[in-house]
């Protein structure tokens, strides 16, 4: 008799299961009988490592926790700190949460993130040619809808009661409201964005033109990479609009060097003969910017600092490139 994720293996009975494209070992077991009450165990928990499921504390997953920032989300390893997003939908949001277990501690965030897309989308379908969205389920169409977010609504009652119409019919509950909230773009946008992440802004934008390729720039969020990538897309990408761009970012980045932000301050420190040299501290990221830019003009010298902050208070200087509230590039004239 065979027993799904359960392997026999040198007369011995290993659990093994795909999960989110990732294939997860769960034990090795020395009878059937002991690997069945395991994955008993395991299906009551989602399959998740942990106390519960009778795990070692190395072997447990990382438990993670969704964060609200004005109005988008992160999402929190809740040991390491180390976030993901910032997302725009709690939905996906709370997807992506659900998936970063399974990769313990090796990451591909973008990875993951496509794989929440497509969960998010389950089941829809768009017709570039009716201009429609279909619901697909149990293998042929169910609804077809003008509005995505109709699409969602009524996929999510199909999902409910397995497709039953009667049951269906009977309750206009909406399981998410999908009006709250910004929905991810249907089509996934991954061409020409790479994470990397070796960067500290993790979303590098690159294309190929001609023979070779320029790499754009690096970016905190996906969405905003995308932004700009579709930004150039109705310039066409004319070299004019990418040398902007190229300059643009690097002006950004250059911007905030030597300022790292920690307990919700922003501390302008460098180093120096290997040693880390913490110039100030400010909560006002402006402040810290007018600082850092006035002491690397006057070769770092301590003794200004006061008099560049009187400054800054008395004529309310505002850097001349940032991200905005809506994560959108600003463009210089």
């Amino acid at each position: 008799m065979n027993y799904k994720n359960i392997y026999k293996q040198n007369g011995k009975y290993i659990i093994k299961k795909n999960i989110y494209c990732k294939s997860i070992t769960y034990g090795t077991f020395d009878n059937l009988t002991e690997a069945i009450e395991q994955i008993n165990i395991l299906m009551k928990n989602k399959w998740h490592k942990n106390e519960t499921t009778n795990y070692p504390k190395q072997e447990r997953f990382p438990k993670y926790q969704i964060k609200k920032t004005e109005c988008r989300y992160l999402v929190l390893n809740k040991k390491t700190g180390r976030t993901f997003g910032t997302y725009k939908n709690y939905e996906y949001a709370n997807i992506i949460k659900k998936i970063l277990p399974f990769y313990g501690n090796k990451i591909n965030i973008r990875l993951i993130e496509k794989i929440a897309h497509k969960e998010f989308y389950k089941y829809i379908s768009y017709n570039k040619r009716k201009d429609v969205y279909h619901v697909i389920y149990g293998g042929f169409v169910r609804s077809t809808h003008k509005k995505l977010i109709n699409a969602l609504y009524e996929r999510d009652l199909i999902i409910k009661y397995d497709g039953d119409e009667e049951l269906m019919c009977e309750d206009s509950t909406i399981i998410h409201d999908y009006k709250k909230e910004d929905l991810p773009s249907f089509e996934y946008e991954c061409e020409n964005i790479r994470y990397r992440d070796e960067n500290r802004n993790k979303y590098q934008l690159e294309k190929q033109i001609r023979n070779h390729k320029i790499v754009i720039g690096s970016y905190p969020t996906y969405d905003l990479a995308c932004l700009i990538k579709r930004y150039l897309d109705t310039k066409k990408w004319r070299g004019d609009e990418v040398r902007h761009i190229i300059k643009s970012t690097r002006r950004i980045h250059k911007r905030d060097k030597y300022i790292h932000k920690r307990n919700g301050h922003f501390y302008i420190e460098r180093k120096k003969n290997d040693k880390i040299i913490i110039y100030a501290k400010y909560k006002d990221i402006e402040l810290a910017r007018y600082v850092k830019n006035n002491l690397a003009i006057n070769n770092w010298h301590k003794r200004f600092i006061k008099n560049f902050e009187r400054k800054y208070y008395l004529n309310n200087f505002e850097t001349e490139y940032y991200y905005d509230s809506t994560d959108f590039f600003i463009k210089c004239v």
